[in-house]
């Protein structure tokens, strides 16, 4: 069986010396309960340049395919259906999209392996490699929260030394302050959205607490209108007037 290439993302050099991505990722580690944000690179036979679009027997011959190799291992679709497509297919808290080109995700990092080395031969696909992206975790509200207390003074310094502006009279929006840190501080949890895309959620929610609590201290300068809540730092001359600084 030929070597599968894990390529863990955001860790050193993308490509290496032969200006392919690079095989980091080791699949035999025990990594106990952590999921990952996945992409198993497809090759599949009738979809491909210019349409992109499979003729209706090539469809059904890679699904059906599919099914085979991966029901075997306790995956399912969300809705069940005999006849599997390009949808969402689960196992337990475990997520993957069937798109002909990438089935993606988030998986148990122990399971990756299992999962790679079924998709690697077929008569209507093949697997290319495997993407790896963020850590995604299975861990509580309650869990998470005192994660997010541990990064309290993280988030307060970078919210009193980047929301300063030019003039007293000009503020940022809350929420989109929010959303910016959120992108810092959030850790991915399995089956959750928190605010990633659209929306708020619990991150958003914590770093928005932190900023009303530094305006009661005087470390930030809030207001609103109609649009919404404002906020901005102090400047230089507003700091040595009142003689404070960050904690």
């Amino acid at each position: 069986m030929e070597s599968i290439k894990y390529h863990q993302n955001g860790i050193g050099n993308e490509y290496g010396a032969d200006h392919t991505l690079t095989n980091n990722w080791n699949p035999e580690t025990d990594y106990e309960n952590e999921y990952v944000n996945i992409y198993f690179r497809i090759e599949a036979s009738g979809y491909g340049y210019p349409s992109f679009s499979f003729e209706e027997e090539d469809r059904k011959a890679f699904y059906s395919e599919v099914k085979a190799a991966l029901q075997p291992l306790g995956w399912e679709t969300e809705i069940d259906t005999e006849e599997w497509g390009c949808e969402y297919i689960k196992k337990g808290k475990q997520h993957l999209y069937l798109h002909p080109q990438n089935f993606s995700g988030e998986v148990l990092k122990n399971e990756v392996k299992q999962i790679a080395e079924t998709l690697q031969k077929h008569n209507t696909f093949y697997l290319r490699w495997v993407d790896l992206y963020d850590t995604v975790y299975d861990i509580s509200d309650s869990e998470y929260e005192e994660y997010l207390n541990g990064k309290d003074e993280e988030i307060r310094k970078a919210l009193f030394e980047n929301y300063g502006t030019t003039r007293t009279n000009k503020f940022y929006y809350v929420f989109d302050v929010c959303r910016s840190l959120s992108d810092k501080f959030r850790l991915r949890r399995v089956g959750l959205n928190d605010g990633r895309n659209a929306g708020t959620g619990q991150t958003i929610e914590h770093i928005g607490k932190i900023i009303d609590v530094m305006i009661q201290e005087g470390l930030l300068i809030g207001t609103g209108n109609k649009e919404g809540k404002l906020v901005r730092s102090l400047n230089k001359t507003e700091q040595k007037k009142l003689k404070i600084n960050v904690a």
